[in-house]
């Protein structure tokens, strides 16, 4: 049995509200399944308490300008098993929201670490980091400490992470510790390597989603009149949620449809000002927060799926999406490209572009139903590809073939 380590600065608990999409978890939890010993490092960022006060007191609105959600309470240490998975949180302090851990804050989080894994006579095989800071320094200490093989996975475009918390001499001199790096776009890997000198194995590391939501096999859809809309996701300035009505409006004028928001968000009100601006409240449906079976429920009550985000990692809803059998429209040169391939299994938009995603709409609305079909039923097999236990053995059998 494979030891595997896995440390990262995103992870799902109990006593933690919703921050992110929990990929990480849904990773272990497979290779839990599938036989392996895995152990997971949560270190979450702890701010001094009047930092979290201010924070509190603009929760929505620093959610919409960071693009993700802000915690607004302090994470304490703690051990817990989640789906099998066993995982220690080791927070740390941190002074700025954007800033780096110090490095007496990373040296205190790695001898925590080393003293859990003493006491769980736990000897890794393979460390894997999800995410830079402070997972690289830890991780580099550990590679020292038991001589194992080292992989980082890169959620986002690595160059402006690395570029924001250490010099060009320290990022290097961090990825050359690195044995295997994952990029979870196509996109990711070229920014990387465009700034990096990095010539070692590497690999995709697409995430998957539940065999359940996926249809067993293409429907037969109503796309004789395209005019159901729906977006899904955290209503935050990066995602462009706002920005899908002007398009519907300049592509229907005044003929009818309608577009489902599914989350929660400071956009919100954006929305509302937009809908009212151009008449067309009753168009448009806000509909908070769901769990996710609801949101596969509302999916299949729609013909096409809107996002087209900024700075999108990969986006698992574009994925559940595909998975109904819906027309996706994405960003392009964002975390989907590589998965969507324009025309064929969904369409690509540049992100935030109000006229590009009219014209797209409009492309759409002029398509057959048998053409509309045929990208449906590529969507559906492109989402049979990537379950969540195919996209988590992908990427360990990766990892296990370079770092054996």
């Amino acid at each position: 049995m494979k030891n595997i380590l896995v440390l990262t600065s995103i992870y799902p608990a109990p006593d933690l509200e919703k921050e992110d999409t929990p990929v990480v978890h849904y990773f272990a939890r497979e290779w839990i399944k599938m036989g392996y010993n895995v152990r997971v490092i949560h270190y979450p960022a702890n701010f001094p308490k009047i930092v979290m006060w201010g924070a509190s007191l603009f929760k929505n609105w620093l959610s919409s300008i960071l693009g993700s959600r802000v915690r607004t309470y302090q994470a304490v240490e703690k051990e817990y098993v989640i789906d099998n998975v066993k995982v220690k949180r080791i927070p740390l302090l941190k002074y700025w929201l954007h800033g780096a851990f110090s490095k007496s804050e990373i040296n205190k989080a790695y001898k925590n670490t080393i003293r859990y894994l003493h006491g769980q006579n736990f000897t890794p095989d393979v460390i894997i980091s999800h995410w830079i800071n402070p997972q690289l320094e830890i991780m580099a200490g550990l590679k020292r400490e038991y001589g194992c093989k080292t992989c980082y996975v890169a959620h986002s475009d690595s160059a402006v992470l690395f570029n924001r918390l250490y010099s060009l001499e320290q990022s290097q001199k961090l990825i050359d510790n690195i044995d295997l790096v994952g990029f979870r776009s196509a996109y990711i890997r070229e920014a990387f390597c465009k700034r990096f000198t990095y010539n070692r194995p590497s690999f995709l590391c697409y995430s998957g989603v539940p065999e359940k939501y996926i249809l067993e096999h293409p429907v037969e859809r109503n796309f004789d009149k395209v005019q159901n809309f729906v977006f899904v996701g955290t209503l935050i300035k990066r995602k462009y949620p706002a920005e899908i009505i002007p398009s519907l409006v300049k592509t229907y004028g005044k003929e009818k449809f309608n577009v489902s928001y599914i989350g929660k968000g400071f956009e919100s009100s954006r929305i509302n000002k937009f809908a009212g601006e151009l008449n067309v409240q009753k168009n448009v449906h806000q509909l908070g927060y769901t769990s996710r079976d609801e949101v596969v429920k509302q999916l299949r009550t729609k013909e096409v799926f809107v996002m087209i985000s900024r700075s999108e990692t990969f986006g698992l809803v574009y994925l559940e999406a595909m998975a109904q059998g819906l027309i996706v429209i994405a960003s392009r040169k964002e975390g989907f490209d590589g998965i969507i391939e324009h025309g064929k299994n969904g369409f690509l938009c540049e992100a935030g572009n109000i006229d590009e995603l009219a014209e797209i709409i409009r492309e759409i609305r002029c398509m057959s139903p048998n053409e509309l079909q045929e990208i449906s039923n590529n969507a559906i097999e492109t989402a049979r590809q990537l379950t969540d236990q195919k996209a988590a053995k992908a990427y360990i059998e990766k990892v296990m073939e370079y770092c054996n």
